[in-house]
């Protein structure tokens, strides 16, 4: 089974900078489950408190230029506390490091998940975080709670364990909500004092994970036994329980990939799709956005609520030129030979 385990910085970081006896901890524990024939990716976070205590001097700041300085500094050393850790179990590192673009270029993708692959066959525990150094709004992941749920997609993992420092998602009334059941109202707890996310930033990437066929937990990382239970069949924390697999390529579009556009379909083009039917010229009544063969869109209904995600055929130019058209009408209108269907099924994920 393939495990990935997000560890926050508000678990890995103390008073006085890294928790090194923790990773130790943690360490351990991901040595267990390997030894019992599991693959393991840890998501780490706490670069730029390594990095400020390694400098001895400065503070956090809101200055990205600062940040990103602490970060390049904090990750060398956050890597060298991992790798002296799991030196004690005979266990090799590998450093990851990933922006938006890693996920939404379907190019890079394929080459991370290429990547995987043969540290899988070294029998390497990736060790990733997020790019922070050159991250800027434009391609940030935000959180690296949205970091594990996007890799947990790309390695095809069976389980992604989010660690947090309470025992997970906590309803209004204060008790621990075992199953995730989108219905509950819950508790607003804020987020940690150095992470970027809260509790609603886990349960999205909980359930974005969920919806690709991964088993989550949101569950207390002070106890990382937690890890190993859970990977056992324990209830741990609060579970969302896996929705379907979806094929990779259809998990890109879904969930990874950064849409170029929109396309506005009527009624009956959005009962088509949901019965599983191609995407065609005399559905479509409008296009938002400038995008070419082969990217990304999102299919709307004429409300602008989402129907699905696809690989477009045509450019948005040319398909303004034929949107509401038969397709027998597309080369007297282009004046070639169009591909009959906008989004053929095969490159669609319908919501």
């Amino acid at each position: 089974m393939k495990v990935v385990v997000k560890v926050g910085s508000n678990l890995l970081v103390g008073s006085y900078g890294l928790r090194k006896s923790y990773i130790a901890e943690l360490c351990r524990e991901v040595a267990r489950l390997k030894s019992q024939g599991h693959e393991i990716s840890i998501i780490t976070s706490g670069a730029r408190a390594a990095g400020l205590t390694y400098l001895g001097k400065g503070k956090r700041t809101q200055d990205l230029h600062i940040k990103q300085a602490l970060c390049a500094v904090g990750q060398v050393q956050l890597m060298k506390v991992y790798e002296n850790a799991f030196d004690f179990y005979g266990i090799k590192i590998a450093q990851i490091l990933l922006t938006r673009d890693t996920f939404s270029n379907r190019k890079r993708y394929l080459n991370l998940r290429n990547t995987l692959i043969g540290l899988s066959e070294f029998d390497v525990v990736p060790i990733v975080n997020e790019n922070d150094t050159v991250a800027t709004e434009e391609i940030t992941l935000g959180d690296n709670d949205t970091l594990a749920a996007m890799f947990s997609i790309a390695w095809d993992a069976d389980f992604l364990v989010l660690f947090t420092t309470v025992d997970g998602v906590i309803d209004e009334n204060g008790k621990l909500v075992e199953r995730f059941d989108e219905s509950v109202k819950l508790k607003d707890m804020g987020k940690s004092s150095w992470g970027t996310g809260g509790i609603r930033s886990k349960i999205e990437a909980a359930l974005m994970a969920s919806r690709c066929g991964v088993k989550a937990t949101i569950c207390n990382g002070n106890d990382v036994s937690n890890l190993t239970r859970f990977v056992k069949g324990e209830p741990v924390g609060t579970v969302f329980e896996p929705q379907g697999r979806l094929k990779a390529k259809k998990a890109w579009i879904a969930f990874l990939s950064e849409p170029a556009g929109k396309i506005y379909v009527n009624k009956g083009a959005e009962e088509a799709l949901k019965s599983g039917n191609s995407l065609l010229p005399v559905g479509v009544t409008g296009v938002e956005g400038t995008f070419d063969v082969g990217d990304v869109v999102e299919i709307v209904n004429e409300e602008g609520e989402l129907v699905g995600r696809g690989i477009v055929n045509y450019s948005s130019s040319d398909l303004e030129k034929i949107a509401g058209h038969k397709s027998s009408d597309l080369k007297k209108i282009l004046g070639y030979e169009g591909n009959k269907v906008v989004v053929h099924i095969d490159n669609m994920w319908v919501a």
